[in-house]
């Protein structure tokens, strides 16, 4: 009852105080609502990305159901089957090279590497596909005057200099271009493939030449399913039917498991952004409350003095904050509501998958209760000072810091508001592994930060003062007791070191894609060559000027099946490995172990093995399926079906983008199936004029190879890599943009962590001043004084920064971290200097008025 009474009292004063406007609390409303606004955009932007895969997830699979098979088409029985459960779609899918000629059939003009898709006549089931000009897609596809015609990606039309009405040469058929390719409605299915899209009739393949035993094909049959029919009963009949087929029946609810995954994984990264513009955000909110209480110290102490308790001084502060938390949550579920409608017309060229642009009700929940538990976690230790104010203020005409620490009962509180913080972390970015890091990364930065911070204060206490009395008394400012050092660098630091962290990643990640992977990958990847032609090729280009090594290895596609005992699918215990069972595999054969690998277990068999099938595994892949040594993994390749056992591990290099498989075979395990082969060729050359000489000798390759086997696919790795950069690139938009949320509470939370500072110091600079002291002397002595504190909170933040960028790159992306001092010290020396200069800012107008208010004692 008495706990009642306190509370009505705590509103009515709380009323009261609320009237005289959010004079200092704009920055605590400011980082509250870009912290919530970054989370909640993140999770409606997820929600809005899932809805729109689940409502389109027919006409992205571009049926209900899909069975797919890799090198060899369906036989007449299957193809029964799928025809009597509805209406049935087929196409096919490979890489291969169109070569632009004049209009009199002469010499090869230009050459570039397709996605190329043949479609039947029922395609598309679902949806419509998007020429321009606009025209129905069998009048694009039809044969005039005996020409069959094909719709290409505008990009292959820039890269080749051509028009609608241009012919181009595919394998040993002529094909006239009638109309750009403006959209697919299963686009999803060539949104991961190289080189431009390219779209031809099923019936005028044939004279290409393109089709043949062992050619990397992806044939798919589409069926939109009849009433009345399940996906469940067609799977349930053709496995009867055909029992251990090689082929993937997926229905639409399926339709793309990577593509959903990568959203995923795109969402998680995003989220920790997100959650570190929280982290940022609780800071500031912390600053803003101490500050809030020292202006509003003479009122409390005034309410002790009159016989308020200490319990309604504090319910009365609380109050106080919690309506401002509820205007900084409100504006920030707001901003983030708004994202998807931002966004999601800004997505539309870029996404395979449209963004449903709604109000997504959980994630302005989860959003609020985050911005509620971080403002309970952030402002209940300063608020349990408010009611330990002392009466004696207001004989002494200011107030002193507010002494004590926490109670149990408050440090309880927030222990728990910690504790679901934690929780709804790992909840928000979808992976266990990241969040628990996530959540810590940020305790221990906290505490390392701390540590640092008390360090600096101790170690200043043991050195003789400086004899400059601008550095003397600088130092005496953060080495004396009571003084914040401790608390600056802790905020200051891990402001900084999300700052750091996130532009260590940004450029490693760009590292990557520009220049490492460019370095050490080969000119060109040569698919499709058949086995009669191997030595003539290898021949070829070996005779090129310039070329330096070729390797080639045997290559069919085939699936892994069971692992265990167990369907494949199912059995992965690590998520990051699902891809492995996902579809179809390139498979191979090796009497010797691959170069860009190293034996990490086991032992490979040797060069004249004749015995039972065995494998060599990756060993990452291995061991997010929990394969050891000795295990047995069924595979089926082309229908047939075979167990091998797994007799040895190797950590791949795959970013040297040479020739490497997930699993190589022993010698006779793949014998008597259709096969051909892969090639890579690496050219010497560097920067400058040998730049130009290997861009010389990779034209000369590129136009002896396709000339003389039309059949063969190039792959410009060069072009490839551009392809991956450019997607790259548009992927770091969206990280970019969420980054900017962070970077801006960043500014603000470092920047009112200083500013609180100095504000406890505008008495002493006042004093100063009235001393004698120039604006300029007590200028130059805080920001000496902040510069040593920003000095220390900056080296910790680089090391802590680099540390977890490490993390993140080498354990999550798993791909090589290096350091790159350049980005992660300019980050941290543009954040600081604003900062600095943003809290002096109000000392300088501080100087700038009249002493007399801050000495008078009335």
């Amino acid at each position: 009852m008495e706990l009642l009474k306190d509370m009505a009292l705590a509103a009515r004063l709380a009323k009261r105080e609320l009237r005289g406007g959010f004079s200092g609390m704009r920055v605590f409303l400011a980082c509250l609502a870009l912290g919530v606004a970054a989370v909640c955009g993140v999770l409606s932007l997820a929600a809005g990305l899932r809805a729109g895969l689940a409502a389109d997830a027919a006409v992205l699979l571009g049926g209900d159901v899909e069975v797919t098979a890799s090198s060899l088409p369906l036989e007449a029985a299957p193809r029964r089957i799928l025809e009597r459960s509805g209406r049935v779609s087929r196409t096919l899918s490979m890489r291969a090279m169109v070569t632009a000629a004049n209009d009199a059939g002469g010499p090869a003009r230009r050459r570039g590497l397709v996605s190329l898709r043949a479609v039947d006549g029922s395609y598309p089931l679902l949806g419509r596909v998007e020429l321009a000009p606009d025209m129905p897609l069998s009048e694009a596809l039809a044969v005039r005057d005996g020409i069959p015609g094909a719709a290409a990606a505008p990009e292959l039309l820039s890269r080749l200099s051509l028009t609608v009405g241009d012919r181009v040469r595919l394998g040993g058929g002529v094909y006239e271009i009638r109309a750009v390719l403006v959209r697919e409605p299963d686009r999803m299915v060539s949104f991961w493939g190289f080189g431009p899209r390219f779209l031809v009739s099923m019936d005028g393949l044939a004279a290409t030449g393109l089709v043949r035993p062992g050619s990397l094909i992806r044939y798919a049959y589409r069926v939109a399913l009849a009433p009345g029919v399940t996906h469940k009963a067609l799977s349930g009949e053709l496995e009867a039917a055909f029992p251990g087929h090689g082929w993937r029946v997926r229905e639409a609810a399926g339709a793309s498991p990577g593509l959903a995954g990568f959203f995923e994984r795109l969402t998680a990264i995003m989220g920790l952004v997100g959650l570190s513009a929280l982290l940022l955000g609780g800071l500031g909110v912390a600053g803003a409350v101490r500050g809030h209480l020292a202006a509003r110290a003479m009122s409390l102490a005034a309410m002790r003095c009159v016989g308020a308790s200490s319990r309604v001084l504090f319910l009365t502060c609380l109050a106080q904050i919690l309506v401002l938390a509820g205007l900084g949550i409100g504006l920030g579920l707001g901003i983030g509501a708004a994202a998807p409608f931002v966004v999601s017309p800004l997505l539309g060229e870029v996404s395979p998958v449209r963004v449903v642009a709604s109000v997504s009700f959980g994630a302005l929940a989860v959003a609020a209760a985050f911005g509620l538990l971080t403002t309970l976690f952030f402002s209940l230790p300063p608020l349990s000072a408010a009611g330990r104010a002392s009466p004696l203020a207001l004989f002494r005409g200011y107030a002193e810091p507010f002494p004590g620490r926490p109670g149990r009962a408050v440090l309880a509180v927030a222990g728990v508001c910690g504790l679901c913080i934690a929780a709804l972390s790992v909840a928000v970015t979808g992976d266990r592994r990241l969040g628990l890091g996530f959540v810590a990364v940020a305790i221990l930065s906290a505490l390392i930060l701390r540590l640092v911070g008390a360090g600096l204060r101790r170690g200043l206490a043991l050195i003789p003062a400086p004899g400059n009395p601008i550095l003397a008394l600088a130092v005496s400012g953060l080495r004396r007791p009571g003084n914040a050092s401790a608390g600056v660098v802790a905020s200051l630091g891990l402001g900084l070191t999300v700052l750091s962290g996130m532009a260590l990643v940004d450029a490693n990640f760009t590292d990557l894609t520009r220049r490492e992977l460019p370095r050490t990958a080969p000119a060109y990847f040569f698919i499709d060559i058949q086995p009669a032609q191997l030595a003539a090729f290898e021949e070829t280009v070996r005779a090129v000027p310039g070329v330096t090594a070729v390797h080639t290895a045997p290559n069919l596609r085939g699936r892994i099946v069971t692992v265990r005992g167990m369907d494949a699918e199912q059995a992965n215990l690590d998520p990051d490995m699902a891809w492995v069972a996902r579809g179809d595999r390139g498979m191979t054969f090796s009497r010797v172990p691959p170069e860009n690998s190293v034996l990490v277990a086991g032992s490979w068999w040797p060069e004249d093995y004749a015995g039972p099938p065995q494998a060599s595994m990756d060993a990452e892949a291995a061991a997010g399926y929990g394969i050891g040594l000795g295990d047995v993994v069924t595979l089926n390749v082309l229908g047939r079906r075979f167990d091998v056992t797994v007799t040895s591990l190797r950590r791949i290099n795959w970013l040297s983008l040479g020739i490497n498989y997930v699993m190589v075979l022993s010698p006779g395990a793949l014998d008597g199936l259709p096969m051909t082969y892969l090639a890579t060729a690496h050219i010497g050359g560097g920067t400058g004029g040998e730049g130009r000489d290997r861009d010389a000798a990779g034209e000369t390759l590129f136009r002896a190879v396709s000339e003389k086997f039309p059949n063969v696919t190039a792959v410009d790795v060069g072009e490839t890599l551009s392809d991956i950069t450019a997607i790259a690139e548009k992927i770091s938009l969206a990280v970019t943009a969420s980054a900017l949320a962070t970077l801006a509470a960043g500014i603000l939370v470092l920047a009112q962590t200083l500013g609180g500072a100095l504000a406890g110091r505008s008495r002493e600079a006042v004093i100063l001043k009235v001393c004698g002291a120039t604006r300029a002397d007590i200028l130059g002595m805080l920001a000496a004084e902040q510069a040593m504190a920003g000095a220390a909170a900056g080296a910790a933040a680089l090391a802590l920064g680099a540390g977890l960028s490490a993390l993140f790159v080498s354990g999550y992306l798993k791909v090589p971290w290096s350091f790159h001092p350049v980005p992660a010290l300019l980050t941290i020396a543009v954040a600081a200097v604003l900062t600095v200069t943003l809290s002096l800012a109000g000392i300088l107008r501080l100087l700038g008025g009249k002493s007399w208010p801050y000495l008078r004692n009335e």
